[in-house]
This record gives structure tokens, C-alpha cells and sequence, in this order.
């Protein structure tokens, strides 16, 4: 019994954990994930806003060498697309980026390795150029790994606690049973003095009770039946010593 509640608490606490944590796993997935790409459109608008000041009279090529993008001086891996698709900072565009680029609107795309943000820019000529952020998978899920551990170690102390609890409870059950188990043996064996230790549950205490009532009584009767076997050999007694001094 004690075994079978505690699988039985595993089992329950094991769906109810997997229950919550799973979800709250992707979650934290997401979370990461949207909060690094979030940043990155930050960082991808700060530079558009800055070449939108800066480009008027001044080339394009120019300002990037001043933001330093290709020298890696942002956190994310940034290039600039000009008007007539030269790109300016990072390794060359496959064709299709190009020409999503050049339609001037802001957009996201899912590529290998990671994610590439568009940020377009209106240059100080009337040209549209666009900034490119590319955010690779290990930054999209900085500090997944770390938040999954996490919930797997809360997960697995929730369901040793339970565990823990049901077996403590399935002792508290257990151990008097046994108890009534050992005084009904004793009982049987012809040892009348045996009494149990109520306790446990309140059903449990109820047997106890009765068990020893039980046991009470079953002495008071045997104490009446040697009394009366006892009273009927001293009545006899006399009548047959009569009987016998007859028969001399």
C-alpha cells in the first residue's frame, strides 16, 4: 500500500510538473528569442537614424566606416544595403534579401543560422537604403539552456517532495495497520494481554478501539467460563462423594 501510494504520488506530481513546465519552457523560448530580436531592431533603427542624419551630402560608404560595422563594433552582425544594392559591413546578400530590401518596409525573415531583421532608411537624396541585422541562434536563445536546467531541478525537487510526503503518509497508514495486524496475531495465538496503540488515521484509531474492546471481552468471557466450570465441579463434588460412599 505504501508502495502504490507513493508511485501513485510520482506518477500524478510527474504529469503535473510536465504539465507546467513544458509550456513554461517554451515560454522562456520565446521569451528569449523575442527579446533578442527586439534588441536587435533597436540597434538596426540606431543606425538607420543616424545614416538618415548623416548620409545628406556625405557618402553612404562613409558613414558605415564611421559606425564601424564592419569591424564589428556592434553586438549584432549589421549591414547597410544601398539604394543601388551595394552592401556595406557584412558578407554579400543572397539575391532574394536583396530585392526584399529594396521594398522599403520593415520585416523579419527566418534564415540559416539565426534571423535577419530589415530596417529600411530614407537617405537625405530621396533613396531608400535599408539596414540589416543578423541575429544568430546562439543569441536568440542566450540563457534558454540555463532557464531549462532550472525548471528541471525545481521539477525534480517538486516531485521528490512529493514523494517524500507520500511516503510519509503512506507510513502514518501503514504502520498501524501493521500494529492491529501484529495484536490480532497475538490474539490468536491465545495471548489476551495483547493490546494496540491506537493511532493513524481516525478510521484506523476506531478499529484499534474495538480490537481492544474485542479482546476484553473475549477474557472477561473466558474469566466467566472458568468460574462457572469451577462452581459446577464444587457442586458436583458432594453428590458424587455421596454416590461413591453408596456404591462402598
Amino acid at each position: 500500500m505504501r508502495r502504490r501510494l507513493v508511485w501513485l504520488s510520482f506518477a500524478v506530481t510527474s504529469m503535473v510538473a510536465l504539465a507546467f513546465l513544458v509550456p513554461l519552457g517554451i515560454l522562456v523560448r520565446d521569451l528569449a528569442r523575442d527579446r533578442a530580436l527586439v534588441a536587435a531592431e533597436r540597434e538596426a533603427e540606431g543606425v538607420a537614424r543616424f545614416l538618415a542624419l548623416a548620409v545628406g551630402g556625405r557618402d553612404l560608404e562613409a558613414s558605415v566606416e564611421i559606425l564601424g560595422l564592419d569591424r564589428g563594433a556592434t553586438r549584432f552582425e549589421v549591414s547597410v544595403i544601398a539604394p543601388d544594392g551595394t552592401v556595406f559591413g557584412a558578407d554579400p546578400l543572397p539575391e532574394e534579401d536583396l530585392d526584399a530590401a529594396r521594398s522599403g518596409r520593415s520585416f523579419r525573415i527566418r534564415v540559416s543560422g539565426g534571423e535577419v531583421a530589415y530596417v529600411p532608411v530614407v537617405l537625405g537624396d530621396g533613396g531608400v537604403a535599408a539596414v540589416r541585422v543578423f541575429v544568430p541562434d546562439a543569441v536568440l536563445t542566450e540563457g534558454v539552456a540555463r532557464s531549462w536546467v532550472t525548471l528541471g531541478l525545481l521539477g525534480l525537487v517538486l516531485v521528490s517532495v512529493a514523494v517524500a510526503i507520500a511516503d510519509r503518509l503512506g507510513r502514518s497508514m501503514v504502520e498501524p495497520v501493521r500494529d492491529l495486524s501484529r495484536v490480532a496475531r497475538r490474539l490468536g495465538e491465545g495471548d489476551l494481554d495483547a493490546r494496540v496503540e491506537p493511532s493513524g488515521p481516525e478510521e484506523l484509531v476506531e478499529v484499534g478501539t474495538e480490537l481492544n474492546q474485542l479482546a476484553g471481552r473475549i477474557r472477561r468471557l473466558l474469566q466467566e467460563e472458568r468460574e462457572t466450570a469451577a462452581d459446577l465441579s464444587h457442586r458436583l463434588r458432594t453428590p458424587l462423594t455421596v454416590l461413591g460412599l453408596d456404591v462402598e
